[in-house]
């Protein structure tokens, strides 16, 4: 992974929260709060432009990654359709026993720049 760029946004997107995949996620989940759980967690910040994409930004080794740790914090739900500013940002990184650490952090804002969720994800990658 690229520590040199802590502190840099890696991506930048606008994306949907897309009714039918909330839906979706709603039936997986199959219980009494799924409707507003559902709401809560349509997204994993990280891949919210794509996979590929998020690894190459950061310079992932996928082989040699493990996911060490996720948090959400939210101001509100997502309301079904509506569009979403993204960004991925590597919050923090540091290197330890042979191994490198890095935090990033994505922030899911409105258009008009109201903050409704902030995850964020933390990586190791064994040297």
């Amino acid at each position: 992974m690229d520590g040199d760029k802590k502190g840099q946004v890696l991506l930048r997107t606008r994306t949907r929260a897309h009714a039918v995949k909330i839906a979706e996620m709603e039936a997986m989940l199959g219980t009494p709060s799924a409707s507003e759980t559902a709401r809560l967690v349509p997204f994993f910040g990280p891949t919210v432009a794509g996979e590929a994409a998020f690894v190459k930004a950061l310079g992932l080794r996928l082989e040699r990654a493990l996911l060490g740790g996720h948090a959400i914090e939210f101001q509100r739900p997502f309301v079904p359709d509506e569009l979403l500013d993204v960004e991925l940002r590597l919050a923090d990184y540091s290197e330890k026993n042979g191994m490198q650490f890095g935090t990033i952090e994505t922030r899911f804002v409105t258009p008009m720049g109201e903050e409704i969720q902030v995850q964020t994800t933390t990586f190791i990658e064994r040297t």
